[in-house]
């Protein structure tokens, strides 16, 4: 069993359910649109959208991962990292210079990571401050999409960022009872 506040390194997660990540980031990046404003924090699934971001024009893009603002560097997409301290398991920046960055911005659309998320208690994160991060983004865009690979259902981490009803789920096929429950607190969007 997990502990409530362990953060497996980015590179242990980046490497696990490859299939599903990538099902999940092709069809998170399809709800975006060209000439949008758009943030991705520093969940492992995020890093599978990006190579999708390409097809879209003058998309700006504002990260608080080190890894997803190299790769989006790499595929020339415009991409804005702002500063904070530097977490070493999850290369995501966090703090307080963070978050005063954040609040002066908007974004039409978020893509945000969880370490799980159940119908109890929502989306978690083990981290206090990168739960901080992905709040704020919630708050500051107009649409939020949460990407998660099924094995996540029913896990629960130490920090709460969101309810099921505060963004859209991308995940992939889920058994049909669980499917039945969570599309009564939010919108799914399961991929194959």
């Amino acid at each position: 069993m997990i502990s409530l506040h362990e953060e497996p390194a980015l590179s242990q997660k980046a490497s696990i359910h490859l299939d599903e990540k990538k099902a999940i980031g092709r069809v998170a990046a399809s709800q975006v649109r060209n000439q949008e404003v758009i943030f991705l924090d520093s969940g492992s699934t995020i890093q599978f959208m990006i190579p999708y971001l390409i097809e879209h024009k003058n998309l700006l893009v504002i990260t608080n991962s080190v890894d997803n603002a190299s790769m989006l560097a790499d595929y020339d997409i415009e991409t804005f990292l702002p500063g904070g301290k530097l977490k070493s398991s999850t290369k995501a920046l966090v703090g307080s210079t963070m978050v005063q960055t954040l609040e002066t911005y908007h974004f039409d659309k978020c893509f945000l990571g969880t370490n799980g998320f159940s119908i109890e208690s929502g989306y978690t994160t083990p981290d206090p401050e990168e739960s901080s991060i992905k709040q704020l983004a919630i708050k500051q865009s107009n649409q939020t999409f949460i990407l998660s690979d099924s094995s996540k259902y029913c896990q629960v981490s130490f920090s709460k960022f969101a309810d099921l009803k505060d963004a859209t789920l991308i995940t992939n096929e889920l058994p049909v009872k669980e499917s039945v429950l969570l599309n009564k607190e939010t919108k799914v969007m399961e991929v194959n």
